[in-house]
């Protein structure tokens, strides 16, 4: 599973464009720990094995706390409010309480290369 562009790094998270009624999905197994609304936005956390936790925000869901998923079981639909801009949805994932960046879960990552920045004197 490939998420969408990351739109931005933000703190404990990373915004991702999707659209606004799009079906989000389970990234593993798990128990629904909230679903609701906190402030202005809908939100849904899960609590995945080896202590390692996912939010998303802003989500719609129809489903409640101790409710099991299964990877790739539908969650609910992009919706709007909150900090993450029009068309993104924020995902954010902890293990063992610390927040990590999640896009490190979808797969290799590519290794940051330097360039040169300035020309030679």
């Amino acid at each position: 599973m490939r998420p969408p562009t990351s739109t931005a790094q933000v703190t404990g998270g990373v915004d991702l464009t999707a659209t606004t009624g799009a079906v989000v999905r389970a990234p593993a197994e798990g128990t629904v720990a909230f679903s609701g609304t906190v402030v202005d936005r809908p939100l849904l956390t899960i609590e995945h094995a080896g202590g390692t936790v996912s939010t998303f925000e802003p989500l719609e869901s129809a489903l409640s706390p101790g409710d099991t998923v299964s990877a790739g079981d539908e969650i609910g639909r992009v919706a709007a409010g909150g900090h993450a801009p029009p068309g993104t949805i924020h995902l954010g994932v902890r293990v063992d309480g610390h927040y990590i960046n999640p896009l490190l879960l979808f797969g290799e990552t590519r290794r940051a290369v330097l360039l040169p920045c300035c020309l030679p004197l």
